[in-house]
């Protein structure tokens, strides 16, 4: 499968990357969503396609949970309920 096409521009892609090697959580949403068969799914796209790329949080996940670690805190309200 091709990786997603807004790989170069994500965000989310360019912040976590370089470490998924030492998360294994991380590693697993690139695969699915970035690089595997999630990508329509990618709540980051949608969010994104309908409010524009500033609604969405840098640590939001692709599934839309923040990444482990970090809270929902400066949220915009479109990201912190999504009507998708």
């Amino acid at each position: 499968m091709a990786d997603c096409e807004k790989l170069t521009t994500c965000a989310f892609f360019k912040e976590y990357n370089d470490k998924r090697s030492l998360n294994m959580i991380l590693d697993k949403f690139i695969a699915d969503y970035c690089q595997g068969a999630k990508q329509g799914e990618c709540v980051r796209k949608k969010i994104s396609k309908i409010y524009g790329i500033e609604k969405v949080p840098l640590n939001m996940t692709p599934s839309g949970v923040p990444v482990l670690g970090t809270t929902r805190d400066n949220w915009s309200k479109e990201a912190l309920n999504p009507s998708l």
